[in-house]
């Protein structure tokens, strides 16, 4: 599949916040369930340089993707559509995601991170396939209380 890389705007943005649920225990990454995370998205600041709404060759919102430096550290987050997850697509779209970044921003050191909650053991293979490893445990508060998390890392050649 061929990925689009574009700046989010209030329609790709609503559609992913009102219409992407995820199933069960998932749930917790729907774009609506913490406060926090809704507000940065949301925030036009964010769609020019930080948020991208990523597309398929058939012109269809297929995801989405957040590059950011936080303490001299690169971080990506990403979210696939609901409907399309667990099809063998993450590794390829994890794996584009970092091509954009690598080609698009200014990395701060030949590294890129990113946090997962544990118990998403689903993504934490898609990430280990797309050459992430483990580096830190941490616990965040998030909407429904402690979570653990994971945070991974991926090492970039200059």
């Amino acid at each position: 599949m061929k990925y689009i890389f574009t700046p989010m705007n209030e329609k790709y943005a609503s559609d992913i916040v009102y219409n992407w649920h995820y199933d069960d225990i998932y749930s917790f990454y729907d774009m609506s369930a913490d406060e926090d995370d809704l507000k940065i998205f949301m925030d036009i600041k964010n769609w020019q340089n930080i948020i991208r709404a990523v597309f398929n060759e058939n012109d269809e919102l297929v995801g989405w993707a957040s590059f950011y430096t936080e303490d001299d550290e690169f971080w990506l987050s990403l979210g696939l559509r609901p409907d399309l997850t667990g099809q063998g697509l993450g590794e390829e779209f994890v794996s584009e995601c970092v091509r954009y970044a690598i080609s698009h921003y200014k990395l701060t050191k030949n590294t890129i991170k990113l946090a997962i909650a544990l118990f998403n053991q689903r993504a934490i293979k898609v990430y280990q396939r797309a050459g992430f490893k483990e580096i830190n445990k941490t616990i965040r508060n998030t909407p429904i209380g402690p979570v653990d998390f994971i945070e991974m890392e991926k090492h970039i050649a200059n």
